[in-house]
């Protein structure tokens, strides 16, 4: 087996601009895809929905296949078809298949096959940029995972999208196909729209036919893969069982997630319901709050983390159930939340499935998985629902209590739940399906988390060649960032403002962690907060963010020093800073109590003299040359202004080190969960899909 990296491809000129776009939104998803030397994996598929002697039946008596010329009936060169039109062939073969073998009461009707080379299935994208693509062929589908495409009110209800159809069939003349590397990129628009629109998906496969030969694209959260080309004139058992499996009523064989099933009415879901196990092993079946799920994530490859509000069936509590896809060298997410049990300031776990699933078996590899592959599993966790997502504060003190409350938390966590800063739940950490435990001592890894919200050590961990071990300081560090982030782009009551230079800069030169680490070295030396900031919030929230800055900076200034050191010449003197860790996170959580209770004496603050022409940022322009926390699930106020910084408060990256280029720069979420997401190095993903 051999992976062919989908980043490094010699760019191409192309007829098609749109095709150009979208190649470059998919590519950085896919990395390494994986082609397959043999046809083992295509002969193996699907042998349990027709037997061979069924099969057989159906050659013998089907007028689309010849038996004596072992051949499907189509053009051997469509290049020469008078009208151009070898879709049609193609269709007929495909529908006679679905006709023969799916006559059952129960199937019938659910799968169709509609030629889609002239429709425009439109694309859900979470900017505004409106895509469409334009597959040769598609099974349309019914049932508990499909509806029909969504309409605006007032437009012509479409009849096929994504939203309905369980795998896309495309057709390409020989000797005007695709190179391998465009013929991906075509498969993975698909399959990535398939992911978006069927929220319950766990794969999606795609076939590529040409007059004599098919290939299979399989998708999963550990990448894709493809198989070579193979005759499906001379195995013709192998191809019917191919349109068989990706056309089947089977919901598990066309790749969804059964466990999970909605109720429509007019072919729109409008009820829904979610299934898991019990503590007692018995299964529990929740109904769906709502038919989306408020949390998403767009991409194919990584944790792919979706959460759904759900209603517990005794108590009607709303509850959440998170699903994700771990890295199998990572410890389950559930391990954390166990330990965290009774912890103030801790997201609450109530039941969990740790191994749903893993994307080896989705590709039947067995035990010897190829080079370049990364197992995946899939972990259910269901939790207690808590507040409103950090920036949706309406007062200063609303936001300084919820930070001061999941630092408090944070505090809990390092020491283990022994007695310490008194935790409430204005402020909540969720989100440990990256943490490490503490007792590894692993290395600060520039990749993981959001460039926004690093540390200066962890950002230079890109250069460092033995960089010190992501500790408790990493974390308050990223805290004082995402208070930066907060105060900079909106104003004390959660009004959204103009975008902010420094933060442009940080954000401008997120792919460069060292010039983002020089940045934040020069904002820590700064003694000022810019006038437009303190004219926007009361004394006390300038004072407070001044004071953590001058807390971390000497911290930072100590760590650096370690960090160029090689580990022999430090002897250990890191161990210093954990020894402290209880000092620093009281003397934090000091600073925010004595801002808080200043936040109610209102007549002791000061009062700046405006000057509205300095307006100047008290950043320092330095030359460009974690384990990161992760930051909080940030929704903007309601209807706010565009601001290009504020956009940046997302969900951390969707993919750890072993096959993530880098941490991601920010951009928007649209998640409206949870008080405040972990800050105990851990990243998450985020996108909430518009209706399908």
């Amino acid at each position: 087996m051999r992976t062919r990296s989908s980043e490094k491809k010699k760019a191409r000129v192309s007829l098609d601009p749109t095709f150009d776009e979208q190649r470059r939104l998919v590519l950085p998803e896919l990395g390494e895809a994986i082609r397959l030397d043999d046809d083992t994996f295509i002969r193996s598929l699907y042998h349990h929905v027709a037997p061979q002697l069924a099969i057989d039946t159906f050659l013998k008596k089907s007028r689309f296949y010849s038996l004596t010329q072992r051949r499907w009936k189509l053009p051997r060169n469509c290049c020469k078809l008078l009208n151009d039109d070898f879709h049609t062939p193609f269709f007929d073969v495909f529908s006679s298949i679905l006709k023969h073998f799916w006559r059952d009461p129960t199937a019938h009707g659910t799968r169709e096959v509609v030629d889609t080379h002239t429709s425009d299935l439109q694309h859900r994208e979470a900017d505004s940029i409106i895509h469409h693509s334009r597959p040769s062929l598609v099974i349309k589908a019914k049932g508990p995972s499909f509806q029909l495409p969504y309409a605006k009110p007032g437009e012509k209800q479409s009849k096929v999208g994504y939203s309905n159809i369980s795998a896309c069939i495309d057709i390409q003349i020989d000797g005007n196909a695709l190179s391998i590397s465009d013929q991906l990129v075509r498969a993975t628009i698909y399959a990535r729209q398939i992911f978006i629109h069927q929220p319950n998906r766990r794969f999606v496969r795609v076939l590529l036919l040409t007059e004599q030969h098919v290939r299979l694209f399989h998708f999963d959260r550990s990448g894709a893969q493809y198989t070579p080309l193979l005759d499906f004139h001379d195995n013709p058992h192998t191809f019917v069982r191919l349109v068989l499996g990706l056309s089947s009523p089977r919901e598990t064989d066309v790749g969804l997630d059964d466990s999970i099933q909605w109720t429509t009415q007019d072919g729109r879901k409008v009820s829904g319901t979610l299934r898991t196990c019990g503590t007692n092993n018995e299964d529990i079946i929740y109904q769906l709050a709502a038919i989306q799920p408020f949390f998403f994530n767009d991409s194919i490859r990584g944790r792919s983390t979706i959460c759904w509000s759900v209603r517990d069936p005794i108590t009607d509590e709303e509850l959440v159930v998170k699903d994700s896809w771990r890295s199998e060298d990572r410890l389950s997410e559930h391990i954390f939340l166990q330990d965290a049990v009774g912890v103030p300031g801790v997201v609450q776990m109530v039941t969990c499935e740790p191994d749903r699933c893993e994307t080896k078996s989705l590709r039947e590899f067995g035990d010897v998985l190829p080079a370049g592959f990364r197992n995946r599993i899939e972990t259910r966790i269901v939790m207690k629902t808590y507040g409103k997502s950090v920036c949706r504060y309406t007062s200063p003190k609303q936001l300084f209590c919820a930070l001061r409350d999941a630092i408090a938390g944070h505090m809990e966590l390092f020491k283990k739940g022994k007695p310490g800063a008194e935790s409430g739940y204005r402020g909540v950490l969720i989100d440990f399906d990256i943490s490490i435990l503490r007792s590894l001592n692993k290395p600060a890894d520039w990749r993981m988390g959001t460039r926004l919200y690093q540390s200066v050590p962890v950002l230079y961990s890109a250069t460092v060649p033995h960089p010190l071990p992501h500790d408790h300081l990493d974390d308050l560090e990223s805290f004082l960032y995402i208070l930066v982030h907060i105060m900079f782009t909106c104003d004390s009551n959660g009004a959204a403002h103009a975008a902010n230079e420094m933060l442009s800069r940080w954000d401008k030169f997120g792919d460069d962690p060292y010039s983002v680490a020089t940045f934040k070295e020069s904002y820590l030396t700064r003694k000022i907060v810019p006038r437009d900031i303190q004219q926007r919030w009361p004394s006390p929230c300038v004072d407070l963010i001044l004071a953590f800055a001058a807390f971390i900076r000497p911290l930072v200034q100590d760590k650096l020093a370690l960090d160029y050191m090689e580990p022999t010449v430090r002897n250990g003197g890191e161990t210093v800073f954990a020894v402290g860790a209880t000092q620093h996170y009281s003397h934090i959580l000091h600073l925010f109590d004595t801002a808080i209770e200043a936040l109610d004496r209102p007549d002791t603050w000061r009062v700046l003299v405006p000057f509205p022409d300095d307006k100047k940022d008290c950043s320092s322009k330095a030359p460009p040359s974690s384990h990161p926390a992760s930051r909080p699930d940030i929704q903007p106020a309601a209807n706010p202004p565009k601001n290009p910084a504020r956009s940046s408060l997302k969900r951390a990256s969707d993919d750890y080190p072993d096959d993530q280029p880098a941490a991601k720069r920010s951009n928007s979420p649209q998640s409206s969960r949870s008080s405040f997401v972990p800050l105990p190095r851990h990243s998450h993903e985020g996108s909430v899909p518009s209706p399908t």
